[in-house]
């Protein structure tokens, strides 16, 4: 009777034995596609501005493009919304050619020329992630471009000329850490999505990769190797640092997209991954740009107040320098030598790629709009003077600063650009007043 009951029980233990075998094998997927999902920073474009973690994948978040917004969708759990009731096939489809789950052309801001790079069993396993979180049950503002970029047809001749499909092999002659870099870089962080210039047909020009890219009001910088206009005289460690904190003292501080990169992507990733993203990068073919005469980071120096200047007899814009002393001497110093030290410090305004570059949308745009990284290590803030400032007064500020300590070549701004940049960002001036406050 003994014997029996024993052997009734083998086949309850080799189910329960498989069953363990199984979930330990989902969690070690799910937990590799939370990462792998990290690195392609889907929460950034896949989760509605000032969305809370129940809404996270729901859908919502607007990207501006040249052709009006695309909102990102929902790649929750959902079955109605979401991706709760697609196959595997669909859900690759999707990732990495850019056809829905009805046939559907989906628009290059989901940027499937890179994600078409990534390796089969990484899709699954990000799958695999999002299907392991609790559904959002909602549709979203749904993207409605004007004729005839509403047309998704279109899309199909689009991919004729700027889509090369295939996953990315890795070169035998090259070191692991360089074809795990060349993997980060070109499929899963895609990079070149805003690093690289677009073509007239608004796909990437490779033969340009990675030299800058037009995000509109912001710039997405040259990171070719090249020593005047690309990181050329940055070091591996620099690079990682920047990467891990978006700041590194005498170089750079991140805001607007790489802000937001660094955020919920890059400051996650290991230090290994990290190190392969610089030595892929370092290692592309740089290219140059003749208006960037030398590097961003080189422009600049510790200035004197106005009024010592103006006693020597130097020519200053006097409203200019007040503007200045009123809003970011504070922070930055009358010397613009910055303050404070190691993560929380100011950044200097000289020796800075913001700065020192001829182009000087992303000073006016970080004006405008302030910097918020929400980081491990707490929070880096500076406010937005948008509602403090009107137009020519952001223009006058922004070319003080390039003058005084930056490249004197983006002293350019004027009154319209800022405008433009302000509609742009859905920023007004003078604030609007709340209904039912006192004015």
């Amino acid at each position: 009777m003994k014997m029996k009951f024993m052997l009734a029980m083998l086949p309850l233990v080799a189910a329960t034995s498989a069953w363990a075998d199984d979930a330990s094998g989902n969690a070690e997927l799910i937990k590799r596609g939370e990462y792998l999902a990290t690195a392609g920073d889907c929460t950034a474009c896949h989760t509605a501005p000032g969305a809370d973690k129940t809404a996270k994948f729901g859908g919502g978040y607007p990207l501006a493009s040249p052709f009006g917004v695309i909102y990102g969708t929902n790649i929750s759990s959902d079955k109605e919304f979401g991706i709760g009731s697609w196959t595997d096939d669909e859900f690759v489809r999707a990732v990495r050619e850019g056809v829905g789950k009805d046939g559907q052309q989906l628009y290059p801001a989901m940027p499937y020329d890179s994600f078409t790079k990534m390796r089969r069993d990484d899709v699954l396993a990000v799958k695999a992630y999002l299907m392991s979180l609790p559904a959002v049950h909602s549709a979203g503002p749904q993207t409605d471009l004007s004729f005839p970029f509403n047309q998704r047809w279109g899309m199909r001749v689009w991919k004729l000329f700027n889509f090369d499909k295939g996953e990315l092999k890795n070169d035998p002659s090259k070191s692991a850490d360089w074809n795990r870099g060349a993997y980060l870089v070109e499929a899963l962080e895609h990079c070149g999505t805003c690093h690289t210039p677009r073509t007239l047909t608004m796909g990437m020009d490779t033969d340009k990769a990675f030299s800058g890219g037009d995000l509109g009001s912001w710039v997405a910088f040259n990171i070719t190797p090249d020593k005047n206009a690309g990181i050329g005289t940055w070091s591996q460690q620099e690079l990682v640092t920047y990467l891990k904190t978006g700041f590194v003292a005498g170089k750079a501080s991140a805001s607007g997209a790489m802000g937001e990169a660094i955020e919920h992507s890059l400051q996650h990733l290991s230090d290994s991954d990290l190190n392969a993203i610089a030595t892929y990068i370092r290692s592309v073919p740089a290219v140059g740009d003749d208006k960037q005469t030398k590097p961003r980071d080189a422009w600049g120096q510790q200035n004197q107040d106005v009024y010592p200047l103006r006693a020597e007899g130097q020519t200053v814009n006097e409203s200019a320098a007040a503007l200045f002393n009123a809003s970011c001497a504070a922070c930055h110093g009358k010397g613009g030598a910055g303050s404070g030290e190691g993560f929380h410090a100011y950044p200097s305004l000289f020796s800075h790629t913001s700065t020192g570059s001829y182009d000087s949308r992303n000073q006016v745009s970080v004006i405008l709009n302030g910097v918020q990284r929400h980081m491990d290590k707490g929070e880096i803030m500076m406010p937005s003077f948008a509602n403090q400032l009107n137009d020519e007064q952001i223009a006058t500020l922004s070319n003080y600063v390039s003058t005084q300590f930056g490249d004197p070549a983006g002293a350019t701004v004027t009154a319209k650009d800022v405008a433009k940049m302000r509609k742009d960002a859905d920023l007004t001036y003078p604030p609007k007043i709340e209904e039912g406050t006192q004015k």
